[in-house]
């Protein structure tokens, strides 16, 4: 494989796949061969309110409908989660006019030398440039505290952070803004409740985008110095292999529990 760039996502997944908590053939068919996995109302609920709110279509360029339901009269109208995320999208708007964003590009496509990514707003707020990732959740209070997430989700923390830190690299790379010179914001919307929204500004330290540049680096090196078809490891359990879109033909699949093995006493 040669000079595969490496998106925050593809990142985030072979950490994963390294730390054996995703299936080496499962990122193969995600990444590289482009294999459809499943949607789940999560991913279809977020996609539809990412669409009301700022009219962006998801990556299969799909537009998003909304599921309808039936009332005691029968007569067909959408349903709750559907019209929660339209209010949802309704607040999105207020609160872009209640901080002064202007929005300056949907759907931002960046890349650099190794990396690229996706930005779902770039934009100004009174002026000042900034990033604005949408989020729309059914889990705020657990993953989203006062600090950004608690102690709890410090797995998804890191993920998070995977994000900020490499759009707002990307940013600096394409247009040469100092990262102290605009922001990287997550706005995360509840599911579950309307009026949950968490408007989260991040900020990072100096040595974090060091870091990160040596890790993309290091991953960069890897990938495409792999043999694609032969060099990613299977990690199956009956709960990854019953979800995946390769189960019906993959000879390594788990239907059965493995057995772990714990250790007490000295």
């Amino acid at each position: 494989m040669k000079n595969k760039k490496i998106s925050q996502s593809f990142l985030k997944g072979y950490n994963d796949y390294k730390g054996k908590k995703l299936c080496g053939l499962q990122f193969k068919a995600q990444h590289f061969d482009n294999v459809q996995f499943f949607s789940s109302l999560a991913m279809d609920l977020g996609n539809y309110f990412e669409f009301m709110a700022t009219g962006s279509l998801p990556r299969d360029g799909v537009k998003p409908e909304p599921k309808k339901s039936y009332v005691g009269t029968k007569k067909e109208c959408i349903s709750a989660p559907y019209q929660r995320a339209n209010e949802s999208a309704i607040l999105y708007k207020q609160i872009k006019k209640e901080y002064n964003i202007e929005i300056v590009d949907i759907g931002l496509k960046l890349e650099s030398k190794n990396k690229n990514g996706i930005l779902d707003i770039w934009a100004t707020m009174n002026g000042r440039p900034c990033i604005i990732d949408l989020k729309y959740s059914g889990v705020i209070d657990d993953k989203w505290s006062e600090f950004g997430w608690d102690v709890d989700s410090l797995h998804y923390k890191e993920k998070l952070l995977v994000q900020a830190i490499q759009y707002k690299m990307l940013v600096k790379e394409n247009y040469g803004l100092e990262y102290k010179d605009f922001d990287f914001f997550f706005m995360v919307f509840s599911s579950k409740e309307v009026n949950d929204v968490k408007f989260i500004r991040v900020n990072i330290d100096e040595d974090s985008f060091d870091i990160h540049e040596t890790h993309i680096s290091s991953v960069y090196k890897q990938i495409n110095a792999m043999d694609i078809e032969k060099d990613f490891i299977p990690y199956p359990s009956i709960k990854s292999c019953s979800k995946c879109p390769l189960y019906s033909t993959c000879e390594h699949k788990s239907d059965i529990p493995l057995i772990e093995d714990i250790y007490y006493g000295g």
